[in-house]
């Protein structure tokens, strides 16, 4: 709630803005935006290379400057704001989610230019409401849609990845909807010996309520509203990926206590099934409840708790959010008062196919730097972002790909990035850049356009049955 008065933000902005005007790249224009009652904006544009066909072709990409505040459980040596380099791993909050991105594509086309190799126009957005749900993004897009343009492609950059091998395409991300649920059964708080089992506890009352959204045992969300057809394709990915690389418990690094796991014995199809495609219910935080060193014996008069549902890719949000409110406030426990509040409501994204051109380009790329070609998998976390750009440029091709690993732990503590892997991706986005073939209908007009080779005619064409040469009129 600090943002608009501790000036970090608009600090980290400037900052960026001041590195890419250092970087010296041509056709480079930089433009740090900040409406009133909103946080700070970078609009960064890069002219396509002249006279190269490219120049016809408009690449956005998106990044985030703002963080998650970083919490506790650093270890004693990593400091959450030192940059501090060990092992092959950059630690810090934001290090991977998002501080890299506007950095890797200045970088990306930067090359480009040294070596004389063509590349198109580049519009780069960075925002500071990510973290917050976006909300200050569409403000900003529209604003600068006019000087947007129409673009060939979005690239989001800000997405997770399996492993550090491959260079991993999002085909999907999860919707999800943060709600607060306000529960008070007495006015005051009472002693909880004297009234103890008579006065139902708010947090009991709590508990009942999330039972109907959560089934305790497996997890599984209960409301129908929460849940999608998995397309077959999507099925098929999943199936390879758990070939590849296995059991996400595993292969995403979590620091299970000694004995813990997930509580069955799914195969690892279906636990990426279960964090790609399916709801899922956490509980965020509460209010009502004293810390430990303040706690005595009494039953408190109300209890506030956060919670956050993922939403399946194909997923709108309304129907969700209005379902998940009834059934939370209708005939509560105990005559309890009962309100929820649906802070943010997000609906998910589910990956177009790419263009055949773009396609191509993608795959040299990935073959290029990491010797095959990229892997495609969905992502648990939510990128308002995909389905606002999706609605505003419906014509583009939008790709999402990130660095957040194996060990990442972006939102947590002692998040980093994998240095050389982060390497690796800014050689791709700088190959898909060079790559790209535009399409014919998209030239521009400095640029002579290609000859198309004239298909020799086999039939004649007042008689189209008869092979040439075979005819009364061609003999």
């Amino acid at each position: 709630p600090e943002w608009t008065t501790n000036g970090l933000m608009d600090k980290a902005t400037a900052h960026v803005a001041s590195w890419v005007r250092d970087q010296n790249v041509q056709g480079c224009s930089v433009e740090v935006m900040k409406d009133p009652g909103l946080s700070p904006f970078l609009y960064i544009e890069i002219a396509g290379t002249s006279n190269s066909p490219k120049a016809a072709c408009t690449f956005v990409m998106y990044g985030h400057l703002d963080k998650q505040p970083w919490g506790d459980g650093w270890d004693p040596d990593i400091s959450p704001t030192s940059g501090l380099v060990r092992d092959g791993k950059l630690y810090g909050r934001g290090a991977g989610d998002d501080g890299y991105a506007t950095f890797g594509c200045i970088i990306a086309v930067k090359a480009l230019q040294r070596q004389g190799i063509a590349h198109p126009r580049l519009v780069i957005l960075a925002e500071c409401s990510e973290e917050s749900g976006s909300p200050h993004l569409g403000h900003y897009v529209e604003k600068l849609s006019p000087q947007i343009g129409v673009p060939t492609a979005v690239f989001c950059i800000d997405s997770c990845v399996e492993d550090y091998n491959t260079f991993w395409m999002t085909t999907s991300l999860r919707g999800a909807l943060i709600a607060v649920m306000d529960v008070s059964a007495i006015k005051q708080g009472v002693h909880s010996g004297t009234f103890g089992g008579f006065v139902p506890d708010a947090h009991r009352i709590t508990r009942k309520l999330l039972n109907r959204v959560e089934d305790v045992d497996t997890g599984r969300v209960l409301l129908p509203e929460f849940h999608a057809r998995i397309p077959v394709m999507r099925q098929e990915q999943m199936k390879f990926l758990a070939d590849q690389v296995g059991s996400p418990c595993v292969s995403r690094g979590v620091q299970w206590q000694p004995g813990a796991h997930t509580g069955d014995d799914r195969s690892p199809f279906d636990l990426f099934k279960a964090n790609y495609w399916e709801p899922s219910l956490a509980v965020l935080g509460q209010e009502g409840l004293p810390g430990l060193a303040t706690a005595s014996p009494v039953l408190q008069p109300k209890l506030k708790t956060m919670i956050a549902v993922r939403l399946p890719p194909t997923v709108e949000h309304e129907a969700p959010s209005a379902a998940l409110k009834a059934v939370l406030e209708k005939d509560p426990p105990c005559g309890a008062k009962v309100s929820v509040d649906v802070r943010m409501a997000v609906s998910g994204w589910h990956g177009p196919e790419l263009t055949p051109c773009l396609e191509k380009a993608v795959k040299s790329a990935s073959c290029s730097v990491f010797g095959k070609d990229p892997g495609f998998a969905g992502c648990g976390g939510t990128i308002p972002l995909m389905k606002m750009l999706g609605d505003m440029f419906p014509d583009a091709c939008l790709i999402v790909c990130g660095v957040m690993g194996p060990g990442a732990n972006e939102h947590g503590p002692n998040e980093s990035l994998d240095i050389e892997y982060v390497k690796k991706v800014t050689a791709c986005l700088s190959m898909i850049m060079s790559n790209l073939e535009p399409d014919i209908g998209a030239w521009p007009d400095d640029v002579p356009r290609p000859q198309e080779k004239r298909k020799k005619a086999n039939f004649c064409f007042n008689n189209p049955k008869i092979i040439i040469g075979n005819c009364l009129c061609c003999v």
